[in-house]
């Protein structure tokens, strides 16, 4: 069974709806950049679910797809997986240490200063970059063959 008309098994179908929604909550959380612990609590729950994601349903499935990975590391879609993954951790580094520090000042109940507009926007743009080089593997891997 498929969602989308894809090649892809259900399991990719259903992250990719995950990933829809995590990117409207990016877009949510950052458009209440001003009402602070409610930005945090958006950026938070859309992390975790990020981590969870990865962890049951992309790293499995980068495991399974290594042997291609090393056999053809110049192929599209090894280059666009390889780079998606690059910025893929970048932001999910970056959305774990912004997390950590708005649950410690949230706990603390010290001001929240959990980072600079600049690494905001910077952590936005990797998110929405990993987003974009992910949906173009599923095109890429699963409309186009």
């Amino acid at each position: 069974m498929v969602l989308f008309g894809s090649s892809a098994e259900l399991i990719f179908d259903i992250n990719f709806i995950i990933q829809i929604v995590l990117i409207i909550l990016l877009i949510v959380g950052y458009s209440q950049k001003r009402t602070w612990r409610y930005h945090g609590i958006i950026m938070a729950i859309a992390t975790i679910t990020m981590i969870v994601t990865v962890l049951l349903i992309m790293a499995p499935s980068l495991i399974a797809q290594l042997p291609v990975l090393l056999l053809f590391p110049t192929s599209p879609s090894s280059l666009i997986t390889i780079v998606h993954v690059i910025f893929g951790l970048m932001a999910i580094a970056a959305g774990l240490t912004y997390t950590f520090r708005f649950l410690y000042y949230s706990a603390t109940n010290k001001p929240l200063t959990c980072g600079t507009r600049t690494q905001m926007r910077i952590q936005f743009t990797i998110w929405i970059l990993a987003f974009v080089l992910g949906l173009s593997f599923y095109v890429y891997v699963y409309f186009l063959p």
